[in-house]
């Protein structure tokens, strides 16, 4: 008698076929959420690159601009402020009215702060003058004209300026001029001429 050796997928041909349809399904199952996930993240990707604002949506509009970030007006008359070359040459005047001398310098402070200026004094058409500093807050300024002084009698009938203050100002309103009229300080021309020089190191 003759025994044959049968595999299992012989003895059992029903189970074998069921076996491999599972490992098929499962196998194809597989692939199909494989890819359906690729498919799925390039979509995404595509339409994050595409993606553009909906035309029905309002432009944005720019917030507003506060004080520190406006530009400044490019108009600064009669706004306070004056020239550095302007307060340059504003006559100086003492505690008796009588001008003592000129503005000559402006100094400041690294901040921008004016610390002192310097009158021109002694001298005669520019020859033998000297500088003296004097402190800025030292300084009363004026944007009103001096007063003329009344004309000294003299003796012989005809009448002489007493100061050599200026006219009096116009009555009629005149632009801003960005500089003060005139300085006065309680030093008087004396003073001042006996005060020590100004000397500015390494010019």
């Amino acid at each position: 008698m003759m025994i044959v050796n049968k595999t299992r997928d012989q003895a059992f041909p029903l189970q074998a076929a069921v076996t491999r349809i599972l490992k098929e399904d499962i196998m194809f199952k597989r692939h199909i959420a494989a890819t359906s996930l690729g498919f799925a993240l390039l979509t995404a990707t595509a339409i994050a690159q595409t993606s553009t604002p909906s035309p029905t949506a309002p432009a944005a509009t720019p917030a507003p601009a506060t004080d520190a970030m406006k530009a400044p007006a490019t108009n600064l008359a009669g706004q306070g402020k004056w020239r550095a070359t302007k307060l340059i040459g504003v006559d100086i005047y003492g505690p008796d009215d009588k001008k003592v001398g000129d503005i000559t310098e402006v100094l400041f402070d690294k901040t921008g702060k004016i610390e002192m200026v310097t009158v021109g004094v002694g001298g005669f058409l520019g020859l033998g003058s000297k500088d003296v500093a004097i402190p800025f807050e030292q300084v009363n300024w004026s944007d009103q004209p001096m007063a003329a002084a009344a004309p000294a009698p003299s003796a012989g009938g005809s009448s002489a300026s007493g100061t050599t203050a200026t006219a009096p100002a116009a009555s009629a309103q005149k632009a801003p001029a960005m500089y003060p009229d005139h300085g006065k300080i309680t030093m008087t021309k004396e003073q001042l001429t006996s005060a020590p020089a100004v000397t500015y190191s390494g010019s």
